[in-house]
């Protein structure tokens, strides 16, 4: 491979290592990519590299091209890979006087020597489009299961894949071309991983493609481009901030201080005293609390002693809840307090503002034994009615709903299954133990 450094474009060191990036197989197919791109870098090489170039400068700018250059030797192979295969699925070139779909070619009398199994691999590469996916279950070294990510009544997919599942988990986002390979699914070479971060970014993006072209003959291949395009993003722009969303009012998150000056504290006191609905005093302060339907109690402001004398400050955690309580408290304190202002931090604002984890932040050290604990009854409080609560990933259905259904059963596995995986991420992190999933999967009947 030419050094990084090296003057070529971006486009010409992928063309020059494309033959490099499928590793050897023992399936009936094995062969057909080296053999079709070796048939057209001798017989078209010039057109083969300008199909690169083409592809190259659809999906990037000039000054993404020369930051994609940069890139490490691992990235850069798996940009290779993923060109590769579209360019043999989807990919056009200039060929004997004319321009030619490069699999219509590849599979004519006039293209490369192919045995059966070969022929049927290109074949299927040019009619299976790359769509999105959920991993739903993965056998480490073996296989995955896959649930299309956009239809959500589609049949589950297992998937033979060796190398690529020993890093995966339950409950990532991938973007992949599914081959059929005698009795079994295979991924055709090609694989678009996404964060967390980005996930539903791309997902709303197909969505919306989907929804106002798929009539369009050409709608699967454009979705393909968007979904290569938003995964080479994922290097070039800074992650998306997570839209934190209020779990019991499901309003966006904010952090809203109120200040006032307290012009009687005593008065003040007495008002607050006489709510059947506060709690508190004031050396340690007041909440307002609300009985949920789902039985949980909460604060819906919070009203803690300024950090000057005679000042209060109230926070809230949406904007509603701020605008409902600056008229109660200010109906309820009347003369006693005067406004000074609002502060407003939007939850992503305080997450790049912040340089240290939230335990640290926090000042508050907590033992692995007594974390474990928190986590324990935050999870099963958070959790108690989710066997009959809508989710949108099981298209609005609650859990127990999905499960009719072989392909919302194995939904509603994956989603027990990504839990468990984050679970067992930040207990890790976080040097404490794991807090068991069990409930959820007995609440519905269902064994691992």
């Amino acid at each position: 491979m030419d050094n990084l450094g090296s003057r070529q474009s971006a486009g010409q060191l992928l063309f020059f290592n494309s033959i490099m990036t499928y590793s050897p197989t023992t399936t009936p197919h094995f062969g057909a990519i080296e053999t079709a791109v070796n048939w057209l870098i001798t017989l078209h090489r010039k057109g083969w590299m300008n199909a690169f170039k083409n592809l190259y400068q659809e999906l990037l700018s000039e000054e993404e091209q020369f930051r994609v250059a940069a890139f490490d030797e691992d990235t850069l192979e798996c940009l290779e890979i993923n060109m590769t295969d579209w360019l043999l699925a989807e990919g056009d070139i200039h060929a004997r006087g004319g321009l030619r779909r490069i699999n219509d070619y590849l599979l004519s009398p006039a293209g490369p020597l192919l045995n059966a199994a070969q022929r049927d691999w290109i074949q299927q590469l040019g009619q299976r489009p790359i769509r999105l996916y959920d991993v739903t279950d993965v056998v480490q070294g073996q296989q995955m299961t896959l649930c299309d990510a956009i239809d959500k009544e589609a049949e589950p997919m297992v998937v033979q894949e060796h190398s690529g599942t020993r890093n995966l988990a339950p409950g990532a986002l991938l973007g992949c071309r599914i081959l059929r390979a005698g009795d079994h699914f295979e991924m055709s070479g090609s694989a678009y991983l996404f964060s967390l971060l980005t996930g539903p970014r791309v997902l709303s993006l197909v969505r919306e493609h989907q929804e106002a072209f798929g009539h369009q003959l050409d709608a699967q291949r454009s979705i393909g481009l968007i979904i290569m395009l938003e995964w080479l993003q994922q290097w070039l722009k800074p992650a998306p901030m997570p839209n934190l969303i209020d779990h019991y009012s499901g309003e966006p998150m904010k952090m809203i201080t109120d200040h006032y000056r307290v012009i009687d504290e005593e008065a003040l006191a007495q008002a607050l005293g006489s709510q059947a609905d506060v709690e508190g005093d004031r050396q340690e302060g007041w909440s307002r609390v609300m009985d949920c339907t789902d039985g949980e109690v909460r604060a819906s402001v919070h009203i803690n002693p300024g950090k000057a004398k005679n000042q209060l400050e109230l926070f809230y955690r949406t904007q509603r809840y701020a605008d409902e309580g600056k008229r109660w408290f200010e109906a309820l304190a009347g003369a006693s307090v005067t406004f000074i202002k609002r502060d407003v931090l939007d939850t992503q604002d305080a997450i790049k503002g912040s340089k240290k984890p939230m335990a640290q932040v926090s000042g508050v050290q907590i033992d692995a034994a007594t974390m474990a604990q928190l986590m324990s009854e935050a999870i099963h409080r958070s959790y108690a009615n989710w066997a009959d609560e809508p989710i949108p990933a099981l298209n609005h259905k609650t859990p127990r709903q999905a499960i009719q259904t072989s392909a919302g059963l194995e939904r509603v596995r994956g989603l027990l299954r990504s839990y468990e995986a984050s679970e067992a991420s930040q207990a890790k992190q976080q040097g404490r133990a794991e807090v068991s999933y069990d409930f959820l999967w007995q609440a519905l009947g269902l064994t691992r």
